[in-house]
């Protein structure tokens, strides 16, 4: 499978990650899940994704760095080259949004929204990195 349908997902909380994952790999993405930032640096390396998918709020994770951090060491080891899209259900207002694009994420979501719209919002990420480009 070529590295356009790759995905990795930050995700902390298992009961999130697993059927978060299913659901993407049913839509026939290859699909990798890491539980701290750590891991998903690591995953990064071997896995070469295409659009990662960060939950923002990592209250389990071992290493205690948030999403925020993640999406901040990302852009700095390696620019532009991932679309990263943002879930969360802890940050949920306007003003953590805005933080969260100026962080670097592309785009933000919360976890309660339509897999469907999510779906999307991937895919928009995917074309914008297949196109060169991860700025909308």
């Amino acid at each position: 499978m070529n590295s356009q349908s790759r995905i990795l997902v930050l995700e902390d909380e298992k009961w999130q990650a697993d059927p978060f994952r299913s659901m993407l790999e049913y839509r026939g993405f290859s699909v990798r899940c890491a539980s701290s930032v750590g891991d998903a640096l690591a995953v990064i390396e071997s896995f070469d994704p295409c659009t990662i998918v960060v939950d923002l709020h990592l209250v389990h994770a071992v290493d205690e760095r948030d999403g925020f951090d993640f999406i901040r060491l990302v852009r700095q080891s390696f620019g532009m080259r991932h679309g990263i899209l943002a879930w969360t259900s802890q940050y949920v207002n306007a003003r953590d949004e805005i933080r969260c694009l100026r962080t670097g994420a592309d785009a933000y979501v919360e976890k309660d929204a339509d897999f469907g719209l999510i779906e999307a919002r991937l895919e928009a990420l995917m074309r914008r990195v297949r196109a060169g480009s991860t700025s909308p």
